[in-house]
């Protein structure tokens, strides 16, 4: 499946909720994949929208600011035009000229009066959508985060009810049946009994290169990340292996990165691996450090594997990590 409106960071939070509710030595998913993908997926819709309601608050706050300056000049403006006009419209002395001055200032006073109005009413239908706006946005976001609280609830009573097996619910759930290790991947749970126990850690600066030999490396970013990565450039088929030991916790084709898989090397840490052609593993496989993940796929040009360090759902710069 194609998660393309899920960012990456929003799909690690969502793994590692999910590994924090799932009990010791169980393969469980509280409430199924697809509930665990929605959270995400309403993580991001509460996130818009609270940045939406934001724009508009700023927007009306300019906009009464605006009008209190129009209704300001519009007032001064007739007191000025009353003042001139109240003795009628000749001057009592000055002639031909001062008339026409007179006559030219009342006409460029009710000129202005008359943009003014029109400036007002324009202001005060703009300050009427974006009150309508801001009114469907605060009902929208309430809805979502009522959508988010059922959801979580969803979670932990199923937490609490707990599956005899667990895995073969989320496959029911999910609508999925076991596939071939290169038939593609689902999104899954990366807990099956206790997490990689090296320390990802104490290896900055010393983790192995998912490519060997003749490779070009160039700094890089995917349009669903939030941080740095590198692209390692090789030809299609190249083997792609593991920088470090640890667990297969996402293996699925995703946005841009195409195939991708995401390792989870305990302690919040991950790297990730797109651009990938065969995929060589499954969800809840233990890897050793420098185990075959797959190989480059020929979906990009020239074809490169993506790779990104991260500590929960941060990107790190990763050339400190491989000791680039």
């Amino acid at each position: 499946m194609t998660l393309l409106r899920i960012t990456l960071p929003r799909l690690l939070l969502a793994s590692s909720l999910l590994a924090a509710a799932v009990a010791h030595g169980e393969l469980a998913e509280p409430g199924g994949i697809g509930v665990d993908v929605e959270v995400a997926r309403v993580l991001d819709e509460i996130e818009a929208q609270s940045a939406k309601q934001t724009r508009l608050h700023d927007e009306l706050t300019e906009l009464q600011a605006r009008q209190a300056q129009s209704k300001q000049a519009v007032q001064a403006r007739v007191r000025a035009l009353y003042r001139i006009t109240r003795a009628g419209m000749a001057p009592v002395a000055g002639g031909f000229d001062a008339v026409r001055r007179h006559v030219a200032r009342v006409r460029r006073l009710s000129s202005l009066i008359r943009s003014d109005l029109g400036q007002l009413r324009a202001l005060g239908e703009r300050g009427t959508t974006l009150k309508a706006e801001a009114s469907l946005g605060a009902t929208s976001l309430g809805h979502a985060r009522e959508r988010l609280a059922a959801l979580q609830e969803h979670q932990s009573a199923a937490k609490s009810a707990g599956a005899e097996d667990g895995f073969g619910q989320v496959l029911a759930e999910s609508g999925s049946a076991p596939r071939a290790a290169n038939s593609g991947g689902f999104y899954g749970l990366r807990l099956a009994d206790d997490a990689p126990s090296a320390s990802f850690g104490a290896a900055r600066g010393s983790l192995a290169s998912p490519i060997t030999g003749e490779v070009r490396v160039t700094d890089a970013r995917h349009q669903e990340s939030d941080g740095p990565g590198l692209s390692f450039q090789a030809p299609a088929g190249t083997a792609v292996r593991a920088a470090a030991a640890g667990r297969v916790a996402f293996c699925d084709r995703y946005g841009s990165y195409g195939k991708l898989v995401i390792l989870d090397h305990g302690d919040g840490y991950y790297t990730a691996y797109g651009g990938l052609g065969a995929v060589e593993v499954r969800v809840g496989d233990d890897l050793s450090a420098r185990a075959r993940l797959g190989s480059i796929g020929s979906d990009t040009t020239p074809p490169a594997l993506f790779f990104e360090v991260r500590k929960r759902t941060r990107a790190l710069p990763p050339r400190p990590w491989l000791g680039l």
